[in-house]
């Protein structure tokens, strides 16, 4: 009877948690800084491309989570459109480990999923906006971005090297003219 009431309890508990997750808010970056009053202090879910890198305080670390279209983007090479929004993250220096890749102008970074409590103003981060997380999931792995140099690149590197030789023979022309003349 007891091995029973155990795996009642363990269910019921499961079910509670999955409830639970399943009704955390995700609110984008907008929708925080806009009504940052009504989050305040509520538990949410936030999704974004890691970038830049951890920053870790001791036990702890700092991301940052970009939720732009870009930064959101299924393949590289999507076009920049909209703005760049995201938010800072606190998190457990363990948890921010998991991170493979911080987006970067080489890389797409990890997509990452975070709960935790948003804070309009905290007041242990000297009133910044943040999400304090307790979970951090990737949802998608960050790559390497190829960056091909274009015919029309190459070639207008080749004119500017060509006009500053130019240039600087030209100076040279004239300061040897000026110690030679009277």
């Amino acid at each position: 009877m007891r091995g029973i009431t155990i795996l009642v309890c363990m269910l019921v508990a499961s079910f509670a948690a999955s409830a639970q997750t399943a009704e955390t808010p995700s609110p984008g970056s907008t929708a925080l800084v806009e009504d940052a009053k009504d989050w305040d202090g509520q538990t949410v879910g936030f999704t974004g491309e890691a970038i830049g890198e951890a920053m870790r305080r001791g036990t702890m670390a700092w991301i940052h989570l970009n939720d732009d279209a870009y930064g959101l983007a299924e393949e590289a090479g999507a076009g920049l459109s909209g703005f760049n929004g995201g938010i800072g993250v606190w998190v457990d220096a363990q948890l921010a480990s998991r991170i493979s890749f911080f987006g970067d102008y080489k890389r797409h970074g990890d997509v990452v999923e975070v709960t935790g409590i948003f804070h309009a103003a905290c007041p242990q981060h000297g009133g910044d906006m943040d999400v304090h997380a307790d979970s951090l999931r990737i949802m998608r792995d960050g790559y390497e971005v190829a960056r091909p140099i274009g015919r029309s690149r190459l070639l207008a590197a080749g004119m500017m090297v060509a006009l500053t030789a130019l240039l600087f023979l030209a100076r040279a022309i004239v300061r040897r003219r000026g110690r030679t003349d009277p």
